[in-house]
C-alpha cells in the first residue's frame, strides 16, 4: 500500500463529507531545548514527495524550523476515523513557488501577512483586538486587494517524508489497525504495529 495515496483518498472523501479537518493538519515542533509546541495549520498540498505548508517568518514556529528543530505532522480525519503521524525533514520552499501560491491565498490572509510586517510579528502582543482590526481596515483602504504583493516574511515549508504512522480506528471489533510506513528511496516498507 502507498500511504500517500491513502492520505490523498481520505482527504478527498473528507472534503466530500464536509469534514472540518479536510484541509487542516497539526504541526508539533520541539525546539533545541526540547520544549514542545503544537498548532493547527492549513494543509496545502499532499504530493508523492512532500506535504506543503505556508507560514510566516515572523512566527515563533519559523524560528524553531529555521534552527532545525524536530517536527511531526498529524492529519486526523474524523469522518474516516483515520490518523496519520508524519515525520520527515522540513525545508523552506523556493521564493518563486511562494510568490505563485501566495496569490491564491484568501484575501484576508494576504492582508494579515502585511499586518505582520507593519503591526507586529505573529504571536506578539497588542493592546486589543481593535488594534488588529483597525490595522486591517487601514491596509484595505490604502492597498487594493489586487495590488497586494508578497511580503518578505511570507514563506512555506515542505515536509519530506521519512515515515508515516497510520492508525485506522474504524474497526468494528475496536482492535485498531496500525502500520508504520518507512520510506526508502522512492518506495515504502510497511510494518504492522500493535495499536
Amino acid at each position: 500500500m502507498n500511504p500517500i495515496e491513502r492520505i490523498q483518498s481520505d482527504r478527498a472523501q473528507a472534503r466530500r463529507l464536509d469534514d472540518p479537518n479536510a484541509d487542516l493538519c497539526f504541526l508539533a515542533l520541539a525546539d533545541s531545548a526540547g520544549h514542545a509546541s503544537v498548532r493547527t495549520l492549513v494543509l496545502r498540498e499532499i504530493s508523492e514527495k512532500c506535504i506543503t505548508l505556508f507560514i510566516n517568518k515572523t512566527s515563533p514556529k519559523w524560528h524553531i524550523i529555521d534552527q532545525g528543530g524536530d517536527a511531526e505532522l498529524l492529519i486526523w480525519y474524523p469522518s474516516a476515523q483515520h490518523q496519520y503521524r508524519i515525520r520527515g525533514t522540513l525545508t523552506e520552499i523556493a521564493a518563486n513557488t511562494i510568490a505563485t501560491n501566495w496569490q491564491r491565498r484568501p484575501v484576508g490572509s494576504k492582508y494579515l501577512d502585511h499586518v505582520y510586517e507593519e503591526l507586529g510579528a505573529q504571536s506578539s502582543f497588542i493592546e486589543s483586538r481593535e488594534d488588529l482590526t483597525n490595522k486591517l481596515t487601514d491596509l484595505r483602504s490604502s492597498i487594493a486587494s489586487d495590488e497586494l504583493s508578497v511580503p518578505p516574511s511570507a514563506t512555506g515549508v515542505s515536509l519530506n517524508y521519512s515515515s508515516i504512522d497510520m492508525l485506522d480506528l474504524n474497526k468494528e471489533d475496536r482492535i485498531h489497525d496500525r502500520q508504520l510506513f518507512t520510506r526508502t528511496g522512492n518506495s515504502w516498507q510497511s510494518n504492522v504495529m500493535i495499536p
